[in-house]
């Protein structure tokens, strides 16, 4: 059994940094993001940033989703970023890939550079357009509550699981499959700093690990995608294995991480304060808060404006890695304070 421990330690020790206390509590299962909170394969910012800064200014063109074009795209990364975009890619970490893409499509619907059946955006569809721009930008998934019109509700739902495909297949071409492959060579060079040991330890510990991404993860007998990524890195994927179980999305169908999290939570039928949450994005934060557990992000010690963001959003703690002999101070097995003598 896992017990964390808040009450005796330092606001700052180590590299862990204390935000918001929650007292003593007995961990029962880990909830984790995947991309940046364990694994560093993907380097997708500026990938994310390159495509949506490219629709914004371009729209879509006819056959925008083929291989030619990715390639293109994947060659011009660099090129293609702009401030705004770097900055939504980095702030809205943790956000279905679908619904990234919905943002690129109405902001290129907002600059005019794309329309649809039926002409340009009317006035009210436009300001719902720019309302549900700002509100995704909040990190904000369902937008049920406004008049969205049917058309351009139809062209989102038409053309965001091709634009996420595009994106898959630039970010393969700019960086993904080049870091996979060296990454079977040298699994630890492309893991955070002391995951797999930071895994072990709650799964020696009684927990059960779950992995949950917003990235579409394969489950079938040839993995592909986050699930191949994940086996690469040496993290097994199982019943009673390190990861007990991994969620993922669909290609079609958004699958916000909050509510994916609140689902595997009834299902297993436990409360937010048996669960630790570990993340680098602000969704699986606003879903630890939400559901009452404790919430540890990882964030490198330079990521000055996204811990800053954490901590508005409510998070726990924040590390930069997971090799600091602090985390065994706030995160002890029931045999380790019995044989320390904590209580």
């Amino acid at each position: 059994m896992l017990l964390l421990n808040d009450t005796n330690l330092p606001d700052r020790i180590g590299n862990l940094e204390i935000v918001r206390r929650v007292g003593r509590r007995t961990i029962l299962h880990a909830f984790h993001d995947i991309d940046g909170t364990h694994s560093l394969i993907r380097e997708w910012p500026p990938v994310m940033s390159a495509l949506i800064s490219w629709v914004a200014a371009s729209g879509l063109p006819e056959g925008y989703d083929g291989d030619e074009n990715a390639a293109r795209l994947a060659a011009r990364v660099e090129s293609l970023r702009t401030e705004e975009a770097d900055r939504f890619a980095v702030e809205s970490a943790g956000l279905s890939a679908l619904t990234q893409m919905e943002w690129a499509i109405r902001r290129a619907l907002q600059e005019g550079t794309l329309a649809i059946s039926g002409g340009h955006l009317s006035e009210e569809e436009a300001a719902v357009n720019a309302a549900i721009i700002e509100r995704i930008w909040r990190g904000e998934e369902r937008f049920g509550d406004l008049p969205d019109s049917e058309r351009v509700r139809r062209f989102i739902s038409a053309h965001t699981p091709r634009l996420f495909q595009l994106y898959e297949a630039v970010l393969a071409r700019a960086s993904r499959d080049r870091n996979l492959a060296a990454a079977r060579g040298d699994p630890a060079a492309w893991r955070v700093p002391g995951s797999l040991e930071f895994l072990q330890r709650l799964h020696a510990a009684g927990v059960k690990n779950h992995f949950v991404t917003g990235s579409v993860m394969s489950t079938d007998q040839l993995p592909e995608g986050m699930l191949e990524e994940v086996l690469v890195l040496g993290f097994e994927v199982g019943p009673g294995k390190l990861i007990e179980s991994a969620h993922g999305s669909d290609w079609d169908r958004k699958m916000p991480k909050d509510e994916v999290m609140q689902k595997l939570l009834a299902d297993l039928g436990t409360t937010g304060e048996q669960v630790l949450i570990v993340g680098d994005g602000r969704s699986e934060v606003e879903a630890g808060v939400e559901m009452g557990a404790a919430v540890l992000s990882r964030l490198p010690a330079d990521a000055d404006r996204l811990r800053h963001l954490h901590r508005e959003l409510g998070t726990n703690y924040i590390v930069p890695d997971y090799t600091d002999a602090a985390l065994a101070l706030l995160l002890r097995s029931t045999e380790d304070s019995c044989s320390s003598g904590s209580n």
